[in-house]
C-alpha cells in the first residue's frame, strides 16, 4: 500500500525491469538498454501517443519512482511548482494520491485524471494485482493538456503544407489566431486564409470543430 507518511526520498531511483512492461517507455538514459530496435521503436511511437493526449505514466516500488516517462514527469513537476511543500517528484504523487482520497495497494494499476490548475484529482479505474511484484503504476491522465496531432499525421492525410500544419498544430495548443498571427510575424490576412484552407482539406466548417477534429488525431502516430 502507497504509504502517505514514510519520508519523501530525496532523490529518484530508475530501475530495469521486465521488458514485458507496457510502462516500460522511459528515456532511454534512465536505465538500462533491455529493448531490441523493434520495440524500442514501438514504445517510442506509444510514448508519442500518450504524450500528445496528456497522458502520462508512473511507477512506484517501495516508496520510491521507478520508472517515468517524459509526459508523466512533466506532470509532476508542474505539481511541484505549483506545492511549493513537495520538493521531490514523489513528493508530488503524494499530493496526487492525497487529492484523490484513495488507496493504491501494491501491484495495482491506477488512472488518475488530474488538473494542477484547479487543484484536482480523482481515480477513474483501478486494477487490483495487475503486477506480480511490489509495483504501483499510476497513469495520469492530464486534464489541462491540450491533445495534438502528429505534424506528419496532418500532413499524410490531409496534404497541409507546411505553414498550415503548423497553425493547426497552434490552434490544437488552444492559441488564438492573433497570437498566432503575431508570433509567426503573418497577416491577419494571411493566417485566416491558411485557416480557410484547414477548413477545406478537413471538411470542418468552424474552428471548433476543426480543433475537435486534430483532438482526436492526437491518438494517431
Amino acid at each position: 500500500m502507497l504509504n502517505l507518511n514514510q519520508a519523501l526520498p530525496r532523490t529518484i531511483a530508475l530501475q530495469g525491469h521486465s521488458a514485458e512492461s507496457m510502462f516500460n517507455i522511459s528515456d532511454s538514459d534512465t536505465g538500462p538498454n533491455i529493448h531490441s530496435d523493434a520495440n524500442s521503436h514501438k514504445h517510442d511511437g506509444l510514448r508519442g501517443v500518450l504524450a500528445r493526449i496528456g497522458c502520462g505514466q508512473v511507477l512506484l516500488r517501495r516508496g520510491r519512482v521507478v520508472e517515468l516517462s517524459p509526459a508523466g514527469r512533466a506532470i509532476l513537476e508542474r505539481e511541484s511548482r505549483a506545492n511549493a511543500s513537495q520538493e521531490t517528484l514523489y513528493g508530488a504523487v503524494k499530493e496526487l494520491v492525497h487529492r484523490a482520497g484513495a488507496r493504491f495497494p501494491a501491484g495495482s494499476t491506477s488512472w488518475l485524471a488530474t488538473s494542477t490548475k484547479e487543484g484536482f484529482t480523482a481515480l477513474v479505474n483501478q486494477v487490483a494485482n495487475a503486477w506480480s511484484d511490489e509495483t504501483i503504476a499510476l497513469i495520469l491522465f492530464d486534464l489541462d493538456a491540450h491533445p495534438e496531432p502528429s505534424p506528419r499525421t496532418l500532413q499524410r492525410l490531409f496534404g497541409f503544407t507546411t505553414a498550415e500544419t503548423q497553425l493547426a498544430i497552434e490552434l490544437a495548443r488552444g492559441n488564438n489566431l492573433i497570437d498566432i498571427a503575431r508570433a509567426r510575424r503573418l497577416s491577419r490576412t494571411t493566417v485566416r486564409s491558411q485557416l480557410a484552407s484547414l477548413f477545406v482539406k478537413t471538411q470542418t466548417r468552424r474552428q471548433a470543430d476543426l480543433i475537435a477534429l486534430l483532438g482526436r488525431l492526437a491518438v494517431l502516430p
